[in-house]
């Protein structure tokens, strides 16, 4: 016998409904295992055809300028160009206060106002103290010190207003030709815009959100860009250009397609100039924030993620979540550089880490070569990893301190009176052999 059920119009829909929600959810679980488990760097010739003498980024692989697939893996020079308040050796006491009559903390540009509004300082004092900085901070012993290390690139930080009362191109020709002495290749990194392009300390200037919609602030910044452009367009042991750092779309707020049209807009101000060098464009937080590549007519150009998991997630499910958001982001491959990261809680992490990357062939620049640590932590207890390099010196007030005052606080920022070694320094000695099996020191002809 054959019993037949009939369903009403309602049954049957919501048996369909039922079906189509299951089988999107079936969908999303399979695409969620995909993204989270696509290898980024799947496929890795070992060399390319057309080298042009620089580095040029092809598929989801760096190649050098002879060809040959390269992993980076170096420092950043933090500190140096733009003094941050965490680590600076400079302050500005009670300069200035907030709307709470809290005083307000370190910046370049405050340190700036500070100096004009001391009574014993003129603007020639001025130039030479911030010149005087610049010249003991880092010192040549620091890039043979970072190439023993068994690294090959440095990410080199600097803000526009090193090019306004001194000459930043002195410091930068410099660096490039130091990194040139000891093969180690080197991101031109625009750290800090006219206007500000996040309002963080780290631009300089932590009260102004002022670049985009700001058609003088724009217009400077893209000026910069070509004058740069225009003056190492020949210089091979540039990695590459990072057009801005950590930009946002509004104050406080995650980097959006507004900030990506602005790199379009400097993209095709500095290919103009220089067709060879790669460009390198910044996603702020995630990968999901900002715009797909393939939405512009870009060539030879990689994406760049920071790292700084303040979670209390797992490192390597957040590394691997992060992998996930640049598989949706970035369906047609493209390389990868980690520009910034810095992990607080022991070498088992940081080692995690660093095999991570390799593993997944995201090259990578750690957050920082030397710090204050006076700024950040007691005398007697380095147990944190920011620096390689650590002073421990108690900042000089650039707004009531003498003119002599200040210049023996700079004469002595050198790394020659560095504490060490901090862990980092060791974890980092533990992995040279290991390291140099990922990519040698910089190729130039």
């Amino acid at each position: 016998m054959v019993t037949s059920i009939l369903m009403s119009p309602g049954a049957i829909a919501g048996t369909v409904i039922g079906c189509v929600v299951g089988a999107l959810l079936i969908g999303l679980i399979i695409a969620l295992i995909v993204l989270f488990t696509k290898k980024p760097n799947k496929n890795r010739p070992a060399k390319i055809d057309n080298p042009t003498g620089f580095v040029q980024a092809v598929g989801s692989n760096f190649y050098d300028g002879n060809g040959d697939i390269v992993f980076f893996h170096g420092i950043n020079l933090g500190n140096w160009f733009i003094q941050e308040p965490w680590m600076a050796v400079s302050a500005v006491g009670n300069f200035e206060q907030d709307e709470n009559g809290k005083d307000r903390p370190y910046t370049q540009q405050r340190g700036l106002d500070a100096m004009r509004a001391n009574p014993n300082l003129n603007e020639d004092q001025i130039r030479e103290l911030r010149e005087l900085y610049m010249e003991k901070y880092i010192q040549e012993e620091d890039f043979k010190q970072i190439a023993d290390l068994g690294m090959n690139i440095v990410r080199l930080p600097f803000s526009y207003r090193n090019f306004e009362g001194m000459d930043g191109f002195k410091y930068l020709d410099w660096a490039l030709d130091m990194c040139e002495k000891y093969k180690l290749y080197a991101v031109v990194d625009f750290h800090g815009a006219y206007g500000s392009q996040n309002m963080d300390d780290h631009s300089g200037d932590d009260v102004t959100w002022d670049l985009y919609g700001n058609p003088e602030n724009e217009a400077k910044t893209v000026a910069l860009w070509e004058k740069i452009a225009e003056r190492y367009k020949d210089r091979k042991i540039i990695m590459g250009y990072d057009l801005l750092n950590e930009t946002r779309k509004a104050p406080h707020k995650f980097a959006g397609k507004l900030t990506f049209d602005f790199y379009d807009r400097l993209y095709k101000a500095i290919r103009a100039i220089d067709k060879n060098h790669m460009i390198i464009v910044e996603y702020f937080t995630f990968p999901i924030h900002g715009a797909r590549l393939s939405n512009y007519n870009w060539e030879n150009v990689s994406v760049q993620y920071h790292f700084y998991n303040l979670t209390p997630l797992p490192q390597k499910f957040v590394m691997n979540l992060m992998r996930a958001m640049h598989n949706w982001m970035q369906p047609k491959r493209c390389a990868v550089l980690t520009g910034e990261f810095c992990i607080c809680t022991g070498d088992k992490e940081w080692n995690i880490m660093l095999d991570w990357l390799q593993k997944t062939g995201w090259s990578y620049c750690s957050w920082t070569y030397k710090t204050n640590a006076f700024m950040y932590k007691t005398r007697d207890n380095f147990k944190e990893y920011w620096g390689i390099i650590e002073l421990n010196e108690p900042p000089v007030d650039l707004h009531t301190a003498t003119y002599e005052e200040i210049k023996a606080k700079y004469e002595g920022v050198g790394s020659e009176n560095a504490v060490r070694p901090s862990k980092l320094y060791n974890m980092y000695i533990a992995r040279v052999e290991k390291d140099k099996l990922y990519g040698g020191p910089a190729k130039i002809d």
